[in-house]
C-alpha cells in the first residue's frame, strides 16, 4: 500500500529554512500543542528561583512571553537543532522569562530584558539554566513534553490511517480507555485493535527515530 510521504511536524514546519505559508496556522498549533509543558516549565522556574506560590494570571503572562519569544526566534532562525536540543533550548527560555519577571516586579527593581543585557546578571541567570539543564528535568516537565511530542507526530500521520484505525489508536492510547470498552464501542475483535494500535504505534517510531527533534527525547526513554 502506498503512503504518502509524512509531513512535517510543527516543531519540523517552524524551524524549516523557508517561509511556510501556513505560518499563523502553524503557531496557534503549536500553542495548542505545546502550551501544557511551557506552563509546567514556568511554574517549575519560579520555583527554583524561590517563588513557590504564583497566581495563574502570572504564570500565563509568562507562558505568553515565552511563546512571544519563540515565535521570534523561529520567525528569525535564531534556534540551531544541530546545537541545541528543543526541549532544553525551551526550557532556558521559560527560565530567561522568568528571571525577566522577577527582575521587572520583584522589590520594583526593573531592567531591561535579560537577553539585552550583557553584564554578570545575564551570566548568572544562564549559568543558573545551564545547571538546571544538565540536571533530569523535573518528571512532570518530562511527562508533559512528552505527551506534546507524542501528539504532534501522531498529527502529522493520522491521515495514513482509517478513521477507525485512528479511533481505536486514541482510544487506548490517548485516552487510556480498557481494550473491552474500545472492542465493544467499535464492535471489533481485540485482535483488530491491537494490530490497529500496532500499525499506528510502528509508524510513530519511524517519525520520531528520523526527526531529531523528538529522537533526541525519546533516546531516554522509551516511547510505550
Amino acid at each position: 500500500m502506498f503512503i504518502p510521504k509524512t509531513p512535517k511536524t510543527i516543531i519540523e514546519q517552524l524551524v524549516a529554512t523557508e517561509k511556510i505559508s501556513v505560518w499563523n496556522s502553524t503557531w496557534r498549533r503549536f500553542f495548542d500543542l505545546y502550551h501544557a509543558p511551557i506552563k509546567i516549565m514556568v511554574g517549575n522556574s519560579f520555583f527554583k528561583y524561590g517563588v513557590y506560590s504564583v497566581p495563574n494570571n502570572i504564570i500565563d503572562e509568562v507562558v505568553s512571553d515565552v511563546v512571544v519569544s519563540l515565535n521570534k526566534i523561529f520567525n528569525e532562525k535564531l534556534y540551531d537543532p544541530k546545537k541545541s536540543r528543543f526541549r532544553s533550548y525551551l526550557k532556558t527560555i521559560c527560565d530567561r522569562r522568568v528571571v525577566d519577571y522577577l527582575r521587572k516586579n520583584v522589590d520594583n527593581f526593573k531592567t531591561d530584558s535579560i537577553d539585552e543585557d550583557g553584564g554578570e546578571v545575564k551570566t548568572m541567570a544562564e549559568s543558573i539554566a545551564q545547571e538546571s539543564l544538565n540536571a533530569k528535568l523535573a518528571e512532570e516537565e518530562q511527562s508533559a513534553f512528552k505527551e506534546s511530542v507524542v501528539l504532534d507526530a501522531y498529527m502529522s500521520i493520522r491521515h495514513n490511517f482509517d478513521p477507525r484505525t485512528c479511533t481505536a489508536f486514541e482510544m487506548i492510547k490517548l485516552e487510556d480507555v480498557d481494550v473491552e470498552k474500545v472492542v465493544e464501542e467499535l464492535g471489533v475483535s481485540p485482535n483488530v485493535i491491537n494490530n490497529s494500535v500496532y500499525r499506528i504505534t510502528k509508524k510513530l517510531r519511524e517519525v520520531i527515530s528520523e526527526d531529531p527533534l523528538m529522537k533526541e527525547f525519546f533516546d531516554e526513554r522509551k516511547h510505550k
